[in-house]
């Protein structure tokens, strides 16, 4: 066989040399649930020993539960490394201080979270829903590194009512291995933390691997944040970027050669949650002031919404996508005074007409007040807006809209106000 090769020899016969690894002392192959495998740490709670709670082997990170000796603080001044597919912290004079061991392997091209959310089947059952509630994603496939993604938010009241619950809200961005991001907190983790907000900055793994987390700060109710993650170094040898709290000592946790972060997110993610007032005392936290860039290009951003846990009326709702510095995801904890249905993209000069069916019997009024733009400067027009009711009471509203701009304009319609 010619030693240019990308093909080795197998036990099962030819392989690619990408699809061969090393598993060195001390570490394990685990298949994934999506059914690939990764190359992990091994430790007592592979064998199903000593796993029971939170309080013992086990700690909450965004991302879910793991073994507290996969989750690490990256002291101030340190940065953590992954030249050659292991996980090192490194000191300013480039000095090993501490090696974690092997990176993960997974497919590229499918971010990490949330289908890799841990909680094991022999925890406690929340009364509400885990991981991930609502969340608004955008995949980078511009060819082009996001170069710096930041978020402005104010910290939201304390929630009404303790139940040990754990409350996260961030932004992130992910590759298909872990998940950086700039986090506020409510509630413990492996972090630290208890009945109060504080920040920190992580890069976490799902159940499969390590994480990592900066010092992490308290803060109050009131205070303005902006999480920042940029995009410092490009090389053969991987990505770096910076993740921190502007003007919060001590949050930041650079990275450097790992593999590019590509799927961007608005998100909000609670673990323990048992009735809706364990939620902040607020109906919502805008996420604004969104500064997505590409290079030196602002991005042309068109979020996708998921609501994966709405038993509170969680929500997500998104305002302004292509406007750097003025973009708005909102993270709502419960339901709203409004509601939205339907969305589309209007052509320069293009009327639509559209309709609406109540689905109910009865009158409940005209609804469908307006088509709200998502970009930044748009010219749009509702008219005709009208209802029929039919013989059986069933409801049907129609309007009209009309681009009068020169641009085409991304929009939904809403009912109430903002």
């Amino acid at each position: 066989m010619n030693e240019d090769d990308d093909t080795v020899l197998t036990p099962a016969g030819p392989r690619s040399k990408s699809q061969v690894h090393s598993v060195g002392p001390g570490n394990i192959v685990r298949r994934t649930g999506e059914g690939t495998y990764v190359l992990v740490a091994d430790s007592p709670s592979e064998h199903g020993a000593g796993v029971t709670s939170m309080g013992e082997d086990l700690v909450l990170t965004p991302g879910g539960l793991r073994p507290k000796s996969f989750v690490h603080r990256i002291k101030p001044g340190t940065t953590l490394d992954g030249t050659e597919g292991r996980y090192r912290q490194l000191d300013r004079s480039r000095k090993v201080v501490t090696d974690f061991g092997l990176i993960p392997f997974r497919p590229e091209g499918r971010p990490l979270m949330p289908r890799n959310e841990f909680f094991p089947l022999h925890a406690p059952a929340p009364a509400f829903g885990t991981g991930w509630i609502t969340y608004a994603g955008w995949s980078n496939n511009t060819g082009t590194p996001v170069s710096r993604f930041a978020t402005s938010w104010v910290v939201p009241p304390a929630p009404s009512t303790q139940s040990g619950q754990t409350i996260f809200v961030f932004n992130g961005i992910q590759n298909s291995t872990m998940i950086y991001q700039p986090v506020l907190q409510w509630g413990p983790s492996g972090a630290g933390g208890g009945n109060f907000w504080s920040v920190a900055s992580w890069y976490a793994d799902g159940q499969t691997g390590q994480s990592f987390f900066s010092t992490l700060v308290n803060v109050n109710a009131g205070d303005v944040l902006v999480g920042i993650m940029t995009l410092t170094g490009q090389s053969p040898t991987g990505f770096s970027y910076n993740c921190e709290f502007q003007g919060i000592a001590n949050t930041a946790l650079p990275v450097q050669n790992i593999q590019e972060l590509t799927w961007c997110n608005e998100t909000l993610e609670a673990y323990g949650i048992t009735k809706c007032s364990d939620y902040p005392a607020a109906d919502k936290t805008p996420l604004a002031s969104i500064d997505l860039r590409t290079g030196n290009t602002p991005s042309n951003v068109v979020w996708t919404v998921t609501n994966k846990v709405t038993d509170c009326g969680q929500h997500t709702l998104h305002f302004d996508d292509d406007a750097v510095g003025h973009g708005e995801v909102d993270l709502w904890y419960r339901g709203g005074p409004f509601w939205t249905a339907g969305a589309g993209t209007i052509g320069p000069g293009e009327s639509q007409h559209w309709w609406f069916s109540w689905g109910g019997v009865g009158d409940v009024g005209p609804q469908l007040i307006q088509a709200e733009p998502l970009n930044a400067s748009a010219t749009l027009t509702t008219t005709q807006i009208s209802e029929t009711l039919d013989a059986n009471g069933h409801l049907t509203y129609f309007a009209t809209l009309r681009n009068d701009g020169p641009n085409a304009v991304g929009f939904q319609w809403r009912g109430g106000g903002r």
